[in-house]
């Protein structure tokens, strides 16, 4: 994967933890929001040439509304542990318990199947898909046994080491896994 992340793994406990930073989405999202602050500033100091009201209270908002969204999305975080699977995008957030887990593996998939990056909700094979997806590098399908989303998406670094990590919880709490 081309972006930038640490992570962490712990065999005996059986957690593994992970930061992926995804400069690219960060960068294409900060060009956005750079825009936007760019045509606020012009909208207060120049102003426009037609007969336009001054629109700058609509060029802040858009402004703020594009810096929380290039902040929110700028890391995933991935968190397996006892407990279960926690994935997020700042305060989007996903707590899978074991108990909904049925099966993991790699995705396939490429990630113009989910329409691009970051939160995707998307069908795949008739079964409901959310995505919790960087620019770029591998993912891990975490299959569920219930629910309308039967299926998680997350990229990682190191998609041997989560998979590993499930894998292992699973076997703990009797489930056959091949």
């Amino acid at each position: 994967m081309s972006d930038e992340g640490n992570w962490s793994s712990d065999i005996d406990t059986g957690t593994y933890e992970e930061t992926v930073f995804s400069k690219w989405m960060t960068l294409i999202l900060g060009i956005i929001t750079t825009i936007f602050f760019s045509i606020w500033i012009y909208d207060i100091f120049v102003g426009w040439n037609w007969s336009v009201p001054p629109l700058s209270w609509f060029w802040l908002g858009m402004f703020l509304f594009m810096l929380g969204i290039t902040i929110n999305f700028a890391k995933l975080s991935i968190k397996i542990d006892s407990e279960g699977i926690s994935l997020g995008f700042g305060i989007l957030r996903k707590k899978i318990p074991w108990q909904r887990v049925e099966d993991s593996y790699v995705d396939e998939a490429s990630a113009l199947r989910y329409g691009g990056w970051g939160l995707r909700f998307t069908r795949v094979e008739g079964k409901w898909r959310t995505a919790f997806n960087a620019v770029a590098g591998p993912r891990v399908v975490v299959s569920l046994n219930k629910g309308f989303v039967r299926e998680i998406v997350f990229s990682t670094k190191d998609t041997e080491k989560a998979i590993q990590t499930i894998k292992r919880h699973l076997r703990k709490r009797g489930k056959k896994i091949e």
